[in-house]
């Protein structure tokens, strides 16, 4: 039985080929995010079934650039994998997507718990739209039916992870994956 959710790679080749997306033409936080390789890289699924796998290898853990890779179960599939760098502001943490063949990044919000869990929300474009467009609260363009952010300020940033113009993830539609395998738990 399929799960509900579809893996990242899915989920984001879906989000790019019919619909309208949020992408910017920089990467969306103030600074790299330092990950621990022991609670990223791995084996990931979205519905612990096996069907699904996502694994992620960190390239390098300093400026956290990570690579994922769908694991496909049948014969005549193909690899598809995209590297995401992490980036920080403030308490929040921003995985931007580079897509092979697409000028921008895909940003989207991931919080890591503690190795076992990432929960990944997707930005809504229907919020996004009339703060670049009409209100002009944001720097960016109408890229098709994308809207395309530009270098975002600190005070910009914050002002999307504020919640004053409403929330602008998908928080009742989060991504989730579950770590498979042997898991290595960090000691507190």
């Amino acid at each position: 039985m399929k799960s509900k959710y579809f893996s990242p790679v899915l989920i984001l080749m879906v989000f790019i080929a019919g619909c309208e997306n949020v992408s910017s033409q920089y990467l969306v936080g103030q600074k790299p995010y330092a990950v621990k390789t022991e609670e990223w890289a791995g084996e990931w699924s979205p519905d612990c079934s096996g069907e699904e796998i996502i694994r992620i290898e960190v390239l390098d853990k300093d400026k956290g650039i990570l690579r994922f890779t769908e694991v496909k179960t049948s014969p005549e599939s193909t690899m598809e994998s995209y590297e995401c760098y992490l980036r920080e502001a403030g308490n929040w943490i921003f995985a931007n997507a580079a897509i092979k063949g697409e000028a921008d990044f895909y940003p989207v919000r991931v919080k890591n718990l503690e190795g076992r869990q990432i929960i990944v929300w997707f930005p809504d474009p229907e919020k996004f739209k009339p703060l670049v467009l009409e209100k002009k609260v944001l720097p960016g363009k109408l890229r098709g039916r994308d809207i395309s952010l530009g270098l975002l300020k600190p005070e910009q940033l914050e002002l999307i992870m504020s919640g004053k113009e409403g929330v602008l993830f998908k928080w009742d539609e989060p991504a989730i994956l579950i770590r498979q395998g042997k898991t290595t738990v960090p000691q507190h």
